[in-house]
């Protein structure tokens, strides 16, 4: 893919998820070649599977090659080619004025050294960055309510990146991402809202972007009318809505359903499985499709204090 191919399609990505409406295709090629300020990013890993960095690779335009092109990743730990100690220092005396730190993972909260990088713990290089930055994005369901990391059993406590500042007093803006993994295009939209209007888009009271957090998977399902018709599939691929099947799309916020770009290739609904919840804040459940009615579990188990 030559350059111009490559703009005109993150072009139509950017149209496919709303960016349009404040991103020219004179204005990409301006940020490209560096008419426009590209922001710096710092992209850090608490607890994680590197699943949300990894699953960019499988998009049809990798978000990394966005990211290279338009920002200046100042740190990466899965695609940079320094190492050791030579890394480590990149970050330690870095100094910008446009900073955006990317947290990926849950925070160990109870138990910091669960997770170091290099000889420190990942809770003080989340708190020295992100008193540089002027926006942070929790990246996936882990950083953004802990997630699979804050899973029953679990012991390190595992927080928000929202918890995390808040309980250090660091009051650096936050937009949340969840997701497992996140999505592309999630990340892509806020991005360049952000380069254009040096702002967060609008935010629900969770942190997380109206534009894809707005309504439940529920209100725009396929199988909505036959919901409305008490047509309940008793079994995975039988005709029905999957309520029954302990689909969370009732109780989950997420665009996935309506969403329709090549980003967009985890989708539980579409490949006709049970929603799964995995941008809720209840993810995991201590037990995944246990029918929706049942609430009791569900309060048994909130782990909302860390979000």
């Amino acid at each position: 893919m030559n350059r111009r191919d490559f703009l005109k399609a993150v072009h139509k990505a950017l149209i496919a998820v709303g960016g349009i409406n404040f991103f020219t295709f004179e204005e990409l090629e301006a940020l490209e070649l560096g008419e426009i300020e590209k922001p710096d990013i710092v992209w850090l890993h608490a607890m994680s599977c590197d699943g949300c960095s990894t699953s960019f690779l499988n998009a049809d335009i990798s978000i990394l090659d966005v990211l290279t092109t338009f920002t200046n990743i100042i740190f990466h730990p899965t695609i940079m080619a320094a190492t050791g100690e030579m890394s480590l220092e990149i970050i330690e005396k870095y100094k910008s004025d446009n900073l955006i730190m990317i947290v990926e993972g849950g925070i160990p909260t109870k138990m910091p050294h669960a997770c170091l990088m290099g000889e420190r713990y990942i809770t003080e290089w989340i708190s020295e960055i992100a008193k540089k930055a002027n926006v942070a994005i929790a990246a996936g369901t882990c950083s953004t309510f802990g997630g699979i990391c804050d899973m029953k059993g679990m012991v390190t406590g595992a927080g928000s990146l929202r918890y995390f500042l808040n309980s250090k007093n660091i009051n650096t803006p936050v937009v949340n991402l969840p997701t497992c993994p996140m999505k592309a295009n999630h990340l892509l939209y806020t991005l360049f809202f952000y380069i254009k209007h040096k702002k967060l888009p609008p935010l629900d009271n969770t942190l997380r972007p109206l534009r894809f957090f707005g309504e439940t998977i529920h209100d725009r399902c396929v199988y909505y009318h036959d919901y409305q018709e008490k047509i309940f599939a008793e079994k995975i691929g039988e005709r029905g809505c999957l309520f029954k099947l302990g689909c969370q799309g009732p109780v989950t916020k997420n665009d996935c359903v309506k969403s329709s770009n090549a980003y967009d290739k985890y989708n539980c609904i579409k490949s006709g499985h049970p929603c799964v919840g995995c941008a809720s804040e209840n993810f995991p459940r201590t037990i995944m499709f246990k029918r929706s009615d049942d609430e009791r579990e569900i309060e048994k188990y909130k782990t909302f204090k860390r979000i």
